[in-house]
């Protein structure tokens, strides 16, 4: 395999470019005034280093990998007080160093809920990110508040599902460097060489770090072949041959914000069918995008998408066609809670929304392919965020 050189064009980036402190500053506030609204005491967030999001939203820390509680971290925000970050003592010079309000590590958590419950305690508390919280964790903040209800909600979803201009912004760059991942693909095999699917993610991967990503939004997926029909699978050493159907999914991480990208294509002469599973999954998305319009349900979305590919042909070959759902919302983690765009979802869509529409096929033997594109909605459909074409015949 041949090494295409870096190019440092995009390597210096703006130092002022991100999320302000006024408006991480408004974003407390707003919650501040939800919590209060609903009832609830206060409001309890968890995020890790995979599902960050619920602790992102509100300062620049984020947890990092790890097998002790370095992964975790709670923000705690009274609807009468001042909030705090709960996180590992290894990571508390980090936290509160880009954190503007109080930090504390976690053999503080105890103390700080037990004083709170005592002033609270015929009130509930809601929890947001209650399916991901460890169980030993989650233990500690039940015992801290005693006698409180701790109840799942998804009021903070629904807030984070709304993005900013700012987030908006951020989210656009992320999904250009995705495309720029596309691209090194197309020019790598456009030289006539073999790769194999390892080294194909792997330029993908190096044409988002050299665009200035912070990392990649989740390990990148190049599967060819009869490879291709699993739904989700990691590459290996398997050579793309010519006749291929080709499934990625690449996304990148930029200043806290993902792209979640899936394309497939047809490498080199390729039969009708391979032609057909590529035209169905575009031709779905396409649907998604034309019926999208704020304060239509979520569900209804889905169903634009869900029909297009039962009608292709390939509802025993499609997760979505099935019921899985066709979106998702994205922003600080490639899969946000709120909008899930599936079948039963009665939220209703808003501008200023940012979720991917999708769909899958993936037939045995032959292959298969997710085209996935991150979209906003605004006030008269949708603008698309990554601008790679979903049709590729390569």
């Amino acid at each position: 395999m041949s090494i295409p050189s870096l190019t440092q064009n995009n390597l210096h980036l703006p130092p002022d470019e991100g999320i302000s402190p006024a408006e991480f500053a408004a974003r407390i506030a707003t919650v501040r005034a939800a919590v209060e609204k609903s009832g609830m005491a206060a409001l309890m967030a968890f995020g890790d280093c995979w599902r960050g999001a619920n602790i992102t939203y509100f300062t620049e820390f984020r947890p990092l990998d790890g097998v002790s509680d370095i992964a975790s971290a709670l923000f705690f925000l009274p609807a009468d007080d001042d909030p705090t970050l709960f996180v590992s003592a290894q990571c508390l010079a980090y936290a509160q160093s880009v954190t503007p309000f109080s930090v504390k590590d976690f053999r503080d958590l105890h103390s700080t809920l037990s004083a709170f419950a005592a002033r609270h305690s015929k009130r509930a508390v809601g929890l947001a990110g209650a399916a991901y919280v460890p169980a030993n964790l989650l233990d500690r903040v039940r015992t801290g508040l005693a006698e409180m209800m701790l109840a799942p909600t998804s009021l903070l979803a629904e807030i984070k599902a709304i993005k900013s201009d700012a987030e908006v912004r951020l989210l656009r760059k992320a999904a250009a460097l995705s495309d720029a991942a596309m691209e090194a693909i197309r020019d790598a095999l456009a030289t006539g060489e073999r790769f194999t699917e390892r080294e194909l993610a792997w330029l993908a991967d190096r044409a988002m770090l050299a665009g200035g990503a912070d990392r990649t939004a989740f390990d990148s997926m190049v599967q060819a072949g009869v490879r291709s029909a699993y739904n989700l699978a990691r590459p290996t050493d398997r050579f793309v041959e010519p006749g291929d159907l080709v499934m990625t999914d690449i996304g990148a991480r930029y200043r806290g914000y993902v792209a979640d990208g899936g394309r497939g294509f047809t490498y080199g002469p390729a039969d009708a069918q391979k032609m057909s599973i590529v035209a169905a999954a575009a031709s779905a998305v396409e649907a998604g995008l034309e019926a999208a319009r704020p304060d239509m349900q979520a569900q209804e979305l889905n169903a634009v998408i869900q029909r297009a590919l039962v009608e292709s042909g390939y509802e025993a070959f499609s997760s979505e066609a099935r019921g899985h759902g066709t979106g998702h919302g994205t922003g600080m983690d490639p899969e946000e809670e709120a909008p899930w765009i599936g079948p039963g979802n009665t939220t209703v869509l808003r501008e200023n929304m940012v979720f991917t529409l999708k769909a899958t096929i993936t037939v045995p033997e032959v292959g298969g392919l997710r085209t996935e594109r991150i979209v906003r909605l605004t006030a008269k459909g949708v603008e698309t965020l990554d601008k790679f074409p979903m049709v590729l015949h390569w």
